[in-house]
């Protein structure tokens, strides 16, 4: 149950930090995705039995205030689940490494996403420039952020289950 809790919590904090902070912090055009770091870091770090609802919940909050169509973050969250889930199962062996995979595979899905949904609603742009000055940026400051909040989550992870409780 605190698990629960204390991920809703960190959610919310890494929400906040994202809209307030970190999406005004830019490499070129490019920014840091906290929310999606912090999701990644928590599919690959935890344990709990019912992270997939945690997660929808996630998507849900996400696509209700940003300016994608409501489904879309819902899925993409729920799908980066789901590769967290294949990777713990096959590199587990090691998670750093695991994060830094998924953080690149889901940041390239991501902007592609966007552009498609940009292509979809024929608003013009410059393909070349959206992927040297939004995607590649996006991509070094997901992967150079991802140390720290996948240090931060596995650290929260092991106070709440210590050695001992695992189940």
């Amino acid at each position: 149950m605190i698990e629960y809790v204390l991920s809703s919590l960190g959610f919310m904090i890494a929400l906040m930090l994202q809209y307030g902070i970190f999406s005004r912090w830019t490499l070129l055009s490019g920014c840091a995705d906290l929310v999606l770091l912090f999701i990644i870091a928590l599919c690959l770090n935890s344990d709990a039995k019912r992270l997939w609802i945690m997660i929808l919940i996630f998507g849900a909050i996400v696509g209700a205030i940003s300016a994608l169509p409501f489904f879309v973050p819902l899925l993409f969250y729920f799908a980066v689940f789901l590769s967290a889930q294949e990777i713990r199962k096959r590199i587990m062996q090691t998670p750093l490494l695991s994060m830094y995979l998924l953080t690149f595979v889901a940041t390239l899905a991501w902007h592609g996403i966007n552009i498609a949904l940009l292509f979809i609603k024929r608003v013009p742009f410059d393909l070349p420039t959206a992927l040297f000055e939004i995607l590649l940026p996006s991509v070094l400051l997901n992967i150079l952020l991802s140390m720290l909040i996948h240090a931060i989550v596995q650290e929260a992870n092991r106070m709440i289950t210590p050695k001992g409780a695992e189940a």
